[in-house]
């Protein structure tokens, strides 16, 4: 397995900016030359490009399925667009991909070989970039994750706050592009193929109510088009206990492999 700490320049932010990739190392002699499947995975609000990478298994995972992880730092974006900040959102969706196509061209870029999840804001990240960007993504997996545009505003001197208005401004995100139930609608429009969707939160989650919205609105859309799958865990709240747990969970979801000891492990 390689484990590279990879620095960037990226246009888009204005800025250098750090990428951890996980690349599969098959055992010799190689029995096969492919390009690996991707997931792109992304943190938290407290997080950024090492949080997964320290306080999961996440490259032993890597390893065991043999998918490739890409974990780029968002910083305080929840990987949007920020109204007082950072493009984070086209960065992470068209210039980070365009990049590592030619720093790594192991790297699949076939939309049934890319997968892409987060917790917490980074699950509110994954849903924006797979609804927004369904022709990039074959699947998501969100934990953790509610829609920014059911949280509560209001506008004072809190750090909650100030974030807030960074990130998205101080207006309403209902039928924005930072409204995840807006973005499904749109993509529904589109006659495009829609990726699928594992959303799980713990039991214990203080936004457990904000992921419940979300998958009310997932259940009830007729045809189940995004193949929506929503899983509630018992006794676990807003911890990494809960998403290190999800993550294997998801990469089976998805229909991935698990065959450790195909692949070097450190």
């Amino acid at each position: 397995m390689a484990r590279i700490e990879t620095h960037i320049h990226s246009d888009v932010l204005a800025m250098d900016t750090t990428v951890n990739i996980i690349l599969p190392q098959e055992r010799q002699p190689y029995t096969e030359d492919r390009r690996l499947k991707v997931l792109w995975l992304l943190h938290g609000g407290s997080g950024d490009e090492t949080a997964w990478l320290r306080m999961s298994a996440a490259e032993r995972y890597a390893v065991d399925y043999g998918i490739a992880l890409v974990v780029p730092n968002g910083m305080h974006s929840c990987f949007t667009d920020m109204a007082h900040g950072g493009r984070f959102f086209t960065y992470l969706t068209e210039e980070l991909p365009l990049i590592l196509s030619h720093l790594f061209p192991q790297l699949s870029t076939e939309r049934s070989d890319n997968y892409i999840a987060g917790y917490s804001n980074g699950g509110f990240g994954c849903l924006k970039a797979g609804l927004s960007c369904p022709h990039r993504y074959a699947a998501i997996g969100a934990f953790s994750a509610g829609n920014k545009a059911d949280v509560p505003f209001a506008k004072d001197s809190s750090h909650r706050s100030h974030l807030r208005i960074l990130a998205f401004g101080d207006g309403d995100l209902k039928n924005t592009e930072n409204d995840l139930q807006y973005l499904a609608m749109q993509a529904l429009t589109k006659k495009a193929p829609l990726p699928a969707i594992y959303h799980a939160c713990g039991q214990l989650d203080p936004w457990r109510d904000l992921n419940q919205i979300l998958q009310r609105f997932f259940s009830e859309l007729e045809g189940n088009p995004f193949h929506y799958t929503y899983h509630e865990a018992e006794g676990l709240g807003h911890t990494w206990d809960f998403w290190e747990m999800e993550l294997p969970r998801f990469l089976d979801w998805i229909g991935l492999k698990r065959e450790p000891g195909k692949f070097l492990a450190l």
